[in-house]
C-alpha cells in the first residue's frame, strides 16, 4: 500500500508552489568533499561538480558549461572552513536546481540552496550569522552592491 502511494504521488503533477516546498524539505544526503570534488545527493540525484579556487566577481558561482563551481581565490583563508564548504553546497545545489530543474536561479534556486547551505552549516555546528557576515562583506569588498 505504500508503494502504491508514493508512485501516484510521482505522477502527480505539481505545482511550481508545491515542488518548491517539497525541495525545501528535503535533505542533502551522502555529502561528500574529496580532493576537489563535492558529491551528494539530493532530491533522488547524484550530484558531482569539480571545485575550483579563482579570481571570480561575486563570493561563489557556477559554470554554465561544465560540472564545476568556482569559490572566489580571495575568500580569507580563516574562512575556508565551514564557509567554504557552505558555500560549495549552495553553488552545487543552485547550479542543479537551475539546469535540471529549470528554476530561476535569482528566485527558487537561490532560494533553495540558501535553505540547504544553512542546515549544513547546522549540521557541522557553524554559526549562520558569522557566516552571512563573511559573504556579505566578502560580496561588498569586491565593489557588488
Amino acid at each position: 500500500m505504500q508503494i502504491g502511494k508514493k508512485i501516484k504521488l510521482k505522477k502527480k503533477k505539481l505545482s511550481k508552489k508545491e515542488l518548491v516546498k517539497r525541495l525545501l524539505k528535503t535533505p542533502v544526503k551522502n555529502l561528500k568533499f574529496s580532493g576537489k570534488k563535492i558529491s551528494f545527493e539530493f532530491f533522488g540525484n547524484k550530484i558531482s561538480n569539480a571545485i575550483e579556487l579563482k579570481k571570480e566577481d561575486h563570493v561563489a558561482e557556477w559554470s554554465r558549461r561544465h560540472k564545476k563551481i568556482f569559490i572566489d581565490k580571495n575568500f580569507s583563508k580563516k574562512d575556508l572552513n565551514k564557509s567554504f564548504k557552505a558555500l560549495c553546497v549552495h553553488e552545487a545545489v543552485e547550479k542543479f536546481l537551475a539546469e535540471k530543474m529549470h528554476f530561476n536561479v535569482d528566485k527558487e534556486a537561490h532560494l533553495i540552496a540558501t535553505k540547504k547551505e544553512k542546515e549544513f552549516l547546522e549540521k557541522m555546528h557553524g554559526n549562520w550569522r558569522s557566516h552571512e557576515l563573511i559573504v556579505y562583506w566578502n560580496w561588498h569588498r569586491q565593489g557588488e552592491h
